[in-house]
Order: C-alpha cells, then structure tokens, then sequence
C-alpha cells in the first residue's frame, strides 16, 4: 500500500524564528483569559448542523438518534431536513455517486444557511464481519460548505465517512461530535473561536473511546480511527504540539493498515494527505527538512488517486498542498528548482478556484504565490521580488477584509511583514522594518483571538526579530 512508505495546512510562509520565552509567556496570558467556553460562546453564533435522515432508514429513525445524540449542546444547533439527500439505491461508495451528492449537499447549506450537513446511508457489513450473519451500520458522512484547504479550516473531507453500529451510546456520539467539528469548515473569528471553545472536551471524551478495545466491524473501527486521526491533527495544528501531531501519523498509518480493504481509493488519498499535512507541521517545527520530500510524494500520490473531472474541489486542495510542500522543500534546501512546479500547482489550483466564485480560496493561493515571490527574492538576492510579494499581499487585503475573512487576512498581513522585513534588510530600510514590525503585531493579534496560537507566536517571534534589528540599527 503506498500510503505505508499527505495545509487546509496552513504553510508559514514567514520563516520561524527560534523560541521567545517572553513572547510565549504574553500569549499564553491572553490564551488563558479565551479558555473558558461559557465566555466565548456568549453573544456568539452558533455553529449550525443539519442532519439528513439516512438513505435506507424509511422511518428516520437513524436520522433522529444522530441528531439527538449531537443536540443539547453549547455553541452548536441542530436540525433535521426533511428529506435524505440521495436515493436509497445510490451507490455512494462510487466517485461519481458521492460527486453529485457533494454538489448537491452544498446547494442544502447554502440555501439553508448552514455551516455543516450530516447525511448517509445504511450500510449493509459482510457477513463475515458479523459472525456469519447478515448486519447493518450507519455511514456518516459530513459535509462542509466547501473543501477544506488547511488544517486550521478543517481536518475531515466530504470524501470520507465514519461508519457506526446503529444506535450508538454516548460515547461513540461524542466522536459523532467531534467528527463534525473537524469537518465543518469554519473561516468567521466567532465560528473558529467556538469550535475552539467546544473542541478540548470532546477530544477528551473522543480519545478515550478510540483508544479504549474496538468493538465493530472492520469499517467501523478503521474510520473510527481515521476520525480520532482528523481531530489529532486540527488539534495539532491549531496549538502547534509535537507529541500530538506525531500522534496524529501514527493513528492515520494505523487507520490504513487496519482498513486496507475497507477504504476506497478516494479515501486512502484523503487519509494519506492528512498524514502529509501532520507531517509538514512536524517538519516546520523540528526543522527537519527530509520530511517535506515525505509530504510531496503523499500529496503526488494522493493526486493520482483522486480525479479532477469528479471530485474538482478536492482536486484543487490537492495541487495547493504540494505547491506548499515543494514551496517548503526549495526554501529549506536553498534550490529554487521547485519553486517553478510550486507554481504550476498554484496555477492549476486557481483555474478551478476563482476569485469571482471562490473568494476565499483565491486568496488562500495568491498568498502561496507571494510567499513564492519572497523565497525566490531570498535565493536570487534581486530585491524587486520583495516588491512583487508586497502588491500581491495588498491585493488579497483590498478583496479579503479582517471582518469578513479573519484568517485569511491574518495571514495575508503576516505575509505582508515577512515581505516587508526582507525589503528592509536588503535596503537597510528602518522604515521598511518598522511596518514589517506593525504587520506581525496586527496579524498575532488575530491569531491570537482565533485561538491559533502556534500561528500567533509564531509571527510574535517574528515580531521581536525585526524589533532586534530596529534596535541595532538604531
């Protein structure tokens, strides 16, 4: 299996300075006073769950117990629609099957203003995995307004499902739960702020029903993983933790080998893609740089497993992914040889997603592109680079606001200050530097309210790099 030898991971584009302690100790500070989830999710909207009844429950029953199961709980509503979003005959095991349902699916949230829809089917198991006897599990599948780009955005694809025993206790609908956070792709400051919020609590609960003795049949134990693997992982990339997002491989690979008959190839490219997200995240913080040419041939591979003309949206994360990833590999290794791939994959990724129809995610690809434009100033030592970045980076700022697209322009600024510092180190610009510093400032600071705060110290750090460098020159 090739999985066996992959950011929305979110790729710092700026470069991480080594450890502040002082920094680390302001934002750990401000991380304690948005801890507590009854304050954050005062005055705070709701994330907004729809449940589907499933294909083959005539009754609606299975529908009823999901939803019961996720009610009731803070920051989140939940709702059934009236009707299930496939045919009872449809096979949606086949691409082109979950395809139209995708399509279809996004047409309910927007029109029914919600944030995630929880649909499937019930599924019949193999006799062989019931003891002989025919049986019956619930195929959950979770689908958010639009495919998730980075790990901060969201850890689970609609290209994946969780399979349970039906009527499941409230320990499995905790990990029901935290399924749906990790896949609802939130980008307002109040959605991430609430899944934050919610997130820790059902991690808990979640970790100890996925570790504990699996009971059920072979798709339910290795989707079970591969969701514990999802919620790992947005953990992981939200707080920057190591151990964890070692974990979060280790559990991925586990989830692989235990459901090598029982994945689809759409799915193994998902699994396998989340490993490279983790991976990526693991060789940004240890400055292992042999771990980003891991990352490009899972995103290769997973490339090759999930076609354009089906499953385009996907398509498109994928090809932004290694442009990241080969992004990483040419500034760790200080050849710019792949940046000119990084950049066909840009490309192709912003043929599908347009800023006309998909804002967000245009502007998700244009900061990769200015990030490009800084590493290759870097290594080429020609300065006008450094001012192609800045005007891409304004750009973005003029189209994404900090209202509208907190993480988008978060980052955006943050690319900014990394633009900035480089011009100003090449021109021995304080003025340059001073704005470089600024920038940092006002991007922490939002990463800082999103509860992302591995992303907040780094750019702190950032922050008293360039501070270090006025101070010098002064």
């Amino acid at each position: 299996m090739a999985w066996l030898e992959k950011l929305g991971v979110l790729r710092r584009l700026i470069t991480a300075a080594g450890p502040d302690s002082a920094a680390a100790d302001r934002l750990l500070d401000l991380g304690d006073t948005l801890t507590d989830p009854e304050d954050v999710l005062y005055g705070v909207e709701p994330l907004r769950i729809l449940v589907s009844p499933l294909a083959g429950d005539s009754g609606g029953q299975a529908a009823r117990h999901v939803h019961d199961r996720l009610a009731g709980r803070a920051g989140v509503t939940v709702r059934m629609a009236e009707r299930t979003l496939t045919a009872p005959g449809a096979d949606n095991m086949q691409p082109v099957f979950l395809s139209m349902a995708v399509d279809l699916g996004r047409r309910w949230l927007k029109r029914e203003k919600a944030d995630l829809l929880v649909w499937g089917e019930t599924a019949a198991a193999a006799p062989w995995e019931k003891g002989g006897a025919p049986g019956v599990s619930w195929r959950l599948r979770f689908l958010g307004a639009g495919a998730p780009l980075q790990a901060h955005g969201a850890t689970f694809s609609a290209l994946e499902r969780l399979e349970v025993s039906p009527y499941f206790s409230e320990t499995t609908g905790d990990l029901v739960f935290g399924t749906a956070l990790a896949a609802v792709n939130v980008e307002s400051a109040e959605g991430l702020r609430a899944r934050a919020a919610l997130f820790q609590p059902v991690l808990k609960a979640a970790t100890l029903h996925a570790e504990g003795d699996s009971i059920g049949t072979v798709a339910e134990c290795a989707t079970a993983q591969a969701c514990y693997g999802a919620l790992l992982l947005l953990d992981g990339a939200r707080t920057g933790d190591l151990k964890v997002l070692e974990r979060a491989v280790a559990v991925y690979q586990g989830a692989l080998i235990l459901g090598l008959d029982a994945f689809t190839e759409h799915e193994r490219a998902m699994v396998g893609s989340h490993i490279a997200d983790a991976l990526a995240l693991i060789a940004e913080i240890t400055k292992r740089p042999k771990l980003i040419e891991r990352c490009v041939a899972y995103y290769r591979t997973a490339l090759g497993m999930v076609r354009k003309e089906v499953f385009a949206e996907d398509f498109a994360a994928l090809k932004s992914r290694l442009g990241m990833a080969l992004h990483a590999h040419a500034a760790a290794g200080g050849d710019a040889a792949h940046l000119k791939e990084a950049a066909e994959s840009f490309s192709a990724a912003t043929s599908i997603w347009t800023i006309t129809e998909y804002p967000h995610r245009w502007a998700d690809i244009q900061n990769s592109l200015g990030g490009l434009l800084i590493t290759m100033g870097k290594l080429t030592r020609e300065p006008s680079l450094f001012d192609k970045a800045v005007g891409v980076f304004v750009k973005i700022i003029e189209v994404q606001s900090r209202t509208k697209a907190p993480l988008v322009w978060a980052t955006t600024v943050a690319n900014l200050g990394a633009a900035l510092k480089e011009k100003g180190v090449a021109a021995h610009d304080n003025e340059l530097l001073q704005r470089a510093a600024d920038a940092y400032g006002r991007a922490g600071q939002v990463f800082a309210e999103l509860h992302l705060e591995s992303n907040a110290q780094m750019v702190e750090n950032q922050r008293a790099q360039v501070l270090q460098l006025l101070a010098a020159g002064a």
